[in-house]
Protein backbone atom coordinates (compact mmCIF):
# COMPACT_ATOMS: atom_id res chain seq x y z
CA UNK A 1 0.00 0.00 0.00
CA UNK A 2 0.99 3.61 -0.51
CA UNK A 3 1.11 6.35 2.11
CA UNK A 4 -2.06 7.85 0.65
CA UNK A 5 -3.88 4.50 0.60
CA UNK A 6 -2.86 3.94 4.23
CA UNK A 7 -4.15 7.39 5.17
CA UNK A 8 -7.49 6.77 3.42
CA UNK A 9 -7.84 3.52 5.39
CA UNK A 10 -7.09 5.37 8.66
CA UNK A 11 -9.76 7.98 7.90
CA UNK A 12 -12.37 5.37 6.97
CA UNK A 13 -11.59 3.35 10.11
CA UNK A 14 -11.83 6.44 12.31
CA UNK A 15 -15.28 7.24 10.89
CA UNK A 16 -16.49 3.62 11.19
CA UNK A 17 -15.46 3.53 14.87
CA UNK A 18 -17.66 6.49 15.78
CA UNK A 19 -20.73 5.13 17.57
CA UNK A 20 -22.78 8.31 17.19
CA UNK A 21 -22.82 8.48 13.37
CA UNK A 22 -26.21 8.56 11.69
CA UNK A 23 -24.93 8.97 8.10
CA UNK A 24 -21.70 9.77 6.31
CA UNK A 25 -20.48 10.57 2.84
CA UNK A 26 -16.79 10.64 1.99
CA UNK A 27 -15.61 11.67 -1.46
CA UNK A 28 -12.09 10.44 -2.18
CA UNK A 29 -10.11 11.79 -5.11
CA UNK A 30 -6.80 9.88 -5.09
CA UNK A 31 -4.71 11.08 -8.00
CA UNK A 32 -2.11 8.41 -8.59
CA UNK A 33 -1.10 8.13 -4.93
CA UNK A 34 0.56 11.54 -5.26
CA UNK A 35 -2.31 13.95 -4.59
CA UNK A 36 -5.32 13.32 -2.34
CA UNK A 37 -8.45 15.38 -2.01
CA UNK A 38 -10.96 14.35 0.67
CA UNK A 39 -14.35 15.95 1.10
CA UNK A 40 -17.13 14.70 3.29
CA UNK A 41 -20.05 15.18 5.60
CA UNK A 42 -20.91 13.22 8.71
CA UNK A 43 -24.31 13.55 10.37
CA UNK A 44 -24.44 12.53 14.02
CA UNK A 45 -27.33 11.11 16.02
CA UNK A 46 -28.02 14.54 17.56
CA UNK A 47 -28.37 15.93 13.98
CA UNK A 48 -25.14 17.93 14.27
CA UNK A 49 -22.98 17.90 11.15
CA UNK A 50 -19.26 17.71 10.45
CA UNK A 51 -17.94 18.94 7.11
CA UNK A 52 -14.37 18.13 6.16
CA UNK A 53 -12.03 19.08 3.35
CA UNK A 54 -8.41 18.06 3.00
CA UNK A 55 -5.90 18.49 0.21
CA UNK A 56 -2.68 16.49 0.66
CA UNK A 57 0.39 15.50 -1.31
CA UNK A 58 2.72 12.54 -0.82
CA UNK A 59 5.85 13.76 -2.64
CA UNK A 60 8.47 14.11 -1.29
CA UNK A 61 6.58 13.20 1.92
CA UNK A 62 2.95 13.08 3.01
CA UNK A 63 1.80 16.59 3.87
CA UNK A 64 -1.57 18.27 4.30
CA UNK A 65 -1.55 21.40 2.16
CA UNK A 66 -5.01 22.66 3.10
CA UNK A 67 -7.74 21.56 5.48
CA UNK A 68 -11.02 22.66 6.98
CA UNK A 69 -12.93 20.79 9.68
CA UNK A 70 -16.27 22.49 10.27
CA UNK A 71 -18.60 21.24 13.02
CA UNK A 72 -22.08 22.71 13.38
CA UNK A 73 -25.14 22.15 15.52
CA UNK A 74 -28.42 20.84 14.13
CA UNK A 75 -29.58 24.47 13.75
CA UNK A 76 -26.46 25.12 11.58
CA UNK A 77 -24.83 27.26 14.28
CA UNK A 78 -21.04 26.95 14.21
CA UNK A 79 -19.64 24.96 17.12
CA UNK A 80 -16.05 25.09 15.86
CA UNK A 81 -13.94 25.07 12.73
CA UNK A 82 -10.29 24.15 12.40
CA UNK A 83 -8.50 25.33 9.26
CA UNK A 84 -5.27 26.63 7.82
CA UNK A 85 -6.60 29.39 5.58
CA UNK A 86 -3.98 32.13 5.56
CA UNK A 87 -6.12 34.96 6.87
CA UNK A 88 -4.78 35.38 10.44
CA UNK A 89 -1.03 36.08 10.14
CA UNK A 90 -0.99 37.57 13.64
CA UNK A 91 -1.45 34.13 15.22
CA UNK A 92 1.51 32.30 16.72
CA UNK A 93 0.98 29.07 14.76
CA UNK A 94 -0.06 30.78 11.53
CA UNK A 95 -1.78 29.55 9.42
CA UNK A 96 -3.32 26.92 11.76
CA UNK A 97 -6.23 28.18 13.83
CA UNK A 98 -9.59 27.32 15.37
CA UNK A 99 -12.83 29.30 15.20
CA UNK A 100 -15.19 29.04 18.17
CA UNK A 101 -18.08 31.44 17.80
CA UNK A 102 -16.56 34.84 17.07
CA UNK A 103 -13.23 33.94 18.67
CA UNK A 104 -10.12 32.67 16.88
CA UNK A 105 -7.39 30.64 18.57
CA UNK A 106 -3.91 29.69 17.43
CA UNK A 107 -3.44 25.90 17.33
CA UNK A 108 -1.00 23.30 16.11
CA UNK A 109 -1.95 21.62 12.83
CA UNK A 110 -5.23 19.81 13.40
CA UNK A 111 -5.50 16.05 12.98
CA UNK A 112 -8.70 14.74 11.44
CA UNK A 113 -8.81 11.74 13.78
CA UNK A 114 -8.36 13.95 16.86
CA UNK A 115 -11.16 16.25 15.71
CA UNK A 116 -13.44 13.25 15.14
CA UNK A 117 -12.69 12.00 18.67
CA UNK A 118 -13.48 15.45 20.08
CA UNK A 119 -16.82 15.53 18.25
CA UNK A 120 -17.63 12.01 19.43
CA UNK A 121 -17.06 13.13 23.02
CA UNK A 122 -19.32 16.14 22.51
CA UNK A 123 -22.14 14.07 20.96
CA UNK A 124 -22.07 11.42 23.72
Amino acid sequence: MSIISDYISQVKNAIEKLPCVLADELIIDNRGDVVLYLKGTIVFTNQSEFHLKEYSISVPEFKKIAYSYHYQAADRRLIFRYDNAEHHPELENFPHHKHVGDKIFSIEEASLTEVLELINDLVK
